[in-house]
């Protein structure tokens, strides 16, 4: 096998160190050639003969065994086993899952805020509380009169926990906060639709988010009175795309060794607090992508 020198090289050197026997990486501007893994070494010297991603611009050779089966595509080849397999839909409660399926990780419609109810699963591992329900709590409580809201409502407010973040690598996103309890409902986007309310005093919804910039238009609604725009954004990554430049390429890898190990959301694509063998395996399988 030949070595092209160049200074990427430096890079893999990095790739060396991480714990796990990687494989090799190759392309015609850079080469990782880590030794073998944990097997014994086999007849093509990285210790697994069976685990290789190849494309006309790559190859990756290793026993890492990230994905099931033999996920293909145009620009890439991946045989490998199950041993590490992670993602949403394999019916098991994973590192950053709300949910999976069946598994609802001994939640309820109680225990996200509302009376009675049945909780499920979406397909993208969150909450679906749209048949949860709450008693209304009070009614009108007779009095009459007072007529509409003189007023304007407070604008809702992003809780603290995503208000600033820059971005997400999920396609599905639960936006929440909080609102005054007076307030009737609140729109994202001008509409209402599938706004929940776990108390009086927070609002959720769940929302598709496209790659690249997207924006939200949130106002609380009081009777006919509406409150000033909150306005949240949150950046969607692809999967692997360190840089933020909407493509997966060894400028990726690159920063990627530099945050192994550690918790780094740029890294930390499966956004389990933890930078490891999970989102290297992400990575691989997105190489060469872009939006």
């Amino acid at each position: 096998m030949r070595y092209t020198q160049l200074p990427i090289l430096l890079m893999a050197l990095a790739v060396l160190a991480m714990p796990m026997g990687v494989g090799a990486i190759s392309s015609t501007s850079y080469q990782i050639v880590p030794e073998g893994g944990f097997l014994a070494p086999s007849s093509d010297g990285y210790g697994n003969a069976d685990d290789m991603l190849n494309s006309t611009s790559y190859q990756l050779q290793g026993a890492i065994e990230p994905f099931a089966g033999n996920p293909t595509s145009t620009s890439y080849q991946d045989e490998s086993g199950i041993g590490f397999q992670y993602y949403c839909g394999d019916g098991f409660l994973d590192p950053g899952e709300t949910c999976d399926g069946a598994d609802l990780n001994s939640a309820t419609c109680a225990s996200q805020g509302f009376d009675a109810g049945t909780l499920s699963c979406s397909s993208a591992c969150a909450y679906v509380t749209s048949a949860c329900t709450t008693s209304g709590g009070g009614g009108g409580g007779g009095g009459g009169g007072g007529g509409a809201p003189t007023t304007t409502p407070d604008a809702p407010t992003v809780d603290d926990s995503i208000e600033d973040l820059d971005f997400t690598y999920v396609s599905s996103f639960l936006l929440f906060g909080g609102k005054a309890t007076a307030v009737d409902s609140v729109t994202v986007n001008g509409s209402s639709s599938s706004v929940t309310y776990p108390t009086s005093t927070t609002w959720n919804k769940t929302s598709s988010l496209s790659f690249g910039a997207n924006a939200f238009s949130l106002v609380a609604i009081d009777g006919t009175k509406s409150s000033s725009t909150t306005i949240y954004e949150i950046y969607r990554r692809l999967i692997g795309d360190v840089t933020q430049d909407d493509t997966v390429n060894d400028y990726d890898l690159s920063k990627f060794v530099g945050l192994w190990g550690g918790s780094d959301r740029a890294g930390d694509f499966n956004e389990d607090e933890s930078v490891d063998d999970y989102d290297f395996s992400m990575l691989v399988a997105r190489w060469g992508t872009s939006v």
